[in-house]
């Protein structure tokens, strides 16, 4: 039979989506075209509810044609409302249901952890409950993969011949056996390729990682370093336990010991509680750190997290007009 993936959101749905392919290629599957495939696997995001309109309207275009099926990231409501529409939702890594799904005898007992993009997530979930983000209740609680899994990975990738590895996380810095520590082990390893990680959150990140930064050769000299408002109030409506002060001393930091590290970020614009004042901070901020290049995401309520009781009331508009100006002064 031929399959296709389509993949939506985050790194960790593209890593997902390599394994995936790597293991039904590997059981006799051949990779097509969505008009050729027999079967399609969605690999979906919940962050935002455009993300997840764009799911129901890739059901729609081929539910009825084809075996459809949802997996990765989605709330228990998504499940429903996407079976409700035609489509299966197969719970990632689940080989049992999955040849109940494909119709094939699976000996493995879970899907192998090659990737061929370069990617190697060192955890899964997020303990931080930013009022906003839908994350927890849909990848749990933070689980860290031993040190020498992720290492033994890396030594795959750069045997297969992968030039930059790519460590994720909801939340890297928090990473249980040391995310320093990890850094070093990899740097260690032989061979011609560069580390680079994604995402990091300012409350955990360390003089020791900074170090690591300016220090390991192999690591590369860049950060991304979410910010996500620059009023102190809203970080606080955010459940985002840093100040800003907090935050401009990192970057002053990172920029004091390695003057040429690019820096990157994620900002909300129209989050319920954010004035215009409040806007103009955040504004204020990202002309003071010079940033590299900004994801600048318009605020959208995912019901279950704490944000969503707070209604939604800025407009459309206004959200695009903020997202504009942040746009044009960073990231053209």
């Amino acid at each position: 039979m031929k399959y296709f993936i389509e993949t939506l959101g985050c790194q960790q749905n593209e890593y997902d989506g390599s394994r995936l392919s790597f293991f039904l290629r590997s059981v006799g599957f051949e990779e097509a075209t969505a008009e050729e495939a027999g079967i399609i696997f969605i690999l979906a995001c919940s962050v935002r509810q455009t993300a997840v309109d764009r799911v129901f309207g890739r059901i729609r275009n081929w539910v009825g044609n084809k075996k459809v099926v949802v997996t990765s990231c989605l709330t228990p409501d998504d499940q429903r409302r996407i079976t409700d529409r035609g489509a299966l939702y197969w719970h990632f890594g689940d080989t049992k249901d999955l040849e109940e799904i494909l119709g094939v005898k699976i000996k493995q007992k879970q899907l192998d952890d090659f990737s061929e993009t370069g990617y190697i997530p060192i955890m899964s979930g997020c303990d931080n409950f930013c009022s906003y983000c839908i994350v927890p209740y849909t990848r749990g609680r933070e689980k860290s993969r031993p040190i020498n899994e992720i290492i033994n990975e890396a030594k795959r990738l750069i045997k297969h011949g992968n030039k930059e590895i790519v460590l994720l996380g909801q939340n890297v810095n928090s990473y249980k056996f040391g995310f320093a520590k990890l850094l070093k082990k990899l740097n260690g390893l032989p061979g011609d390729f560069k580390i680079s990680f994604v995402s990091n959150h300012p409350k955990d990140v360390t003089e020791e990682v900074i170090n690591a930064i300016v220090i390991l050769p192999k690591i590369k000299k860049e950060i991304h370093l979410p910010l996500q408002s620059g009023s102190d109030k809203v970080l606080q409506d955010m459940n985002r336990p840093y100040t800003v002060a907090k935050y401009l001393w990192l970057v002053k930091s990172l920029k004091s010991k390695a003057p040429k590290v690019k820096i990157t970020t994620d900002i909300i614009v129209g989050f319920p509680t954010e004035t215009e004042k409040d806007f103009q901070k955040t504004v204020e901020i990202c002309k003071k750190v010079g940033y590299e290049l900004a994801y600048i995401n318009k605020y959208s309520p995912r019901k279950g997290t704490a944000a969503y009781k707070l209604g939604d009331p800025i407009s459309w508009q206004e959200k695009q007009y903020r997202w504009k100006i942040l746009n044009q002064l960073i990231n053209n």
